[in-house]
C-alpha cells in the first residue's frame, strides 16, 4: 500500500497537491526529493535543479523500459563527468526518476529531477542536451522531441544559492516543481511490481537509479 498525502506542505516545504488538495502525492518520492535537496545543499553552496521528461517515439515498436532509462542516466552522468575531469568543481549529479503510464495501451514515460553542483553547472540546458543525446542513441533515432525541458525550470533551471536572501524560497520552488514526480494520478497503469520512483544513492537508504 502506497503512503500518500494530500496536504499542501511536506517537511516544511510547499508541494503541489492541486488547487483543492485533491491530487495525492506519494510520500516515498517526496522523501527522496527532500533528502536529495538537503544532501546537495549541505555539500554545495549552489545547487542547480532541472526537471526533464523522457518519452518513447509514438509510432515505433521500440519502447523505453525503466532499465533503459537507468542506463541512459548512467551514460549521461558519465559523459558530463568526463567534461569536468580536470575541474576542481565536480557536477555531483543526483537524479530522481518516476515512471508514468496513463493507460493500459499507452507507452510509459518518465519524469526526472536532476540536481547538480551549481558551482560546476549553471545552465540546466547542458544536462538536457546530453540526456537528449543519450535517448537518441538508445533508440537509434534523430528525433529531438523525446526529452522535454519543463516550463518549471524557467530558461536555465532553478538555482538554489545558500548565500542568497531568497534561499528558502528557492528551495521551496524546487520542491514544488519536483513534487510533480510524486503525484499518484496517471500512475494507475504502471507495470505491476514497478517501483514508485527511484533516486541516486545518498547517505540515507534510497533506491538507486
Amino acid at each position: 500500500m502506497q503512503n500518500t498525502t494530500t496536504s499542501s506542505t511536506y517537511h516544511g516545504y510547499t508541494i503541489n497537491t492541486g488547487k483543492d488538495n485533491n491530487l495525492p502525492c506519494n510520500t516515498k518520492t517526496l522523501d527522496q526529493l527532500t533528502d536529495s535537496i538537503e544532501h546537495m545543499i549541505s555539500n554545495h553552496s549552489k545547487v542547480l535543479a532541472v526537471r526533464l521528461d523522457i518519452h518513447s517515439e509514438k509510432k515505433s515498436e521500440r519502447t523505453l523500459t525503466r532499465r533503459d532509462v537507468t542506463r541512459i542516466i548512467e551514460n549521461t552522468k558519465r559523459k558530463i563527468n568526463t567534461k569536468f575531469k580536470s575541474s576542481k568543481n565536480k557536477p555531483d549529479l543526483k537524479v530522481i526518476v518516476a515512471t508514468e503510464q496513463t493507460s493500459a495501451e499507452s507507452n510509459p514515460h518518465y519524469h526526472a529531477m536532476i540536481f547538480a553542483n551549481g558551482n560546476a553547472i549553471q545552465n540546466g540546458y547542458s544536462i538536457y542536451a546530453e540526456l537528449n543525446n543519450q535517448v537518441k542513441n538508445k533508440l537509434n533515432t534523430d528525433n529531438n522531441g523525446l526529452v522535454h525541458f519543463s516550463e518549471s525550470n524557467g530558461q536555465e533551471g532553478i538555482m538554489i544559492d545558500r548565500n542568497s536572501d531568497d534561499f528558502e524560497q528557492q528551495k521551496n520552488k524546487v520542491v514544488y516543481a519536483g513534487s510533480y514526480l510524486a503525484k499518484t494520478r496517471s500512475k494507475e497503469h504502471n507495470p505491476k511490481g514497478s517501483r514508485v520512483s527511484s533516486s541516486s544513492r545518498i547517505k540515507k537508504n534510497n533506491d538507486d537509479c
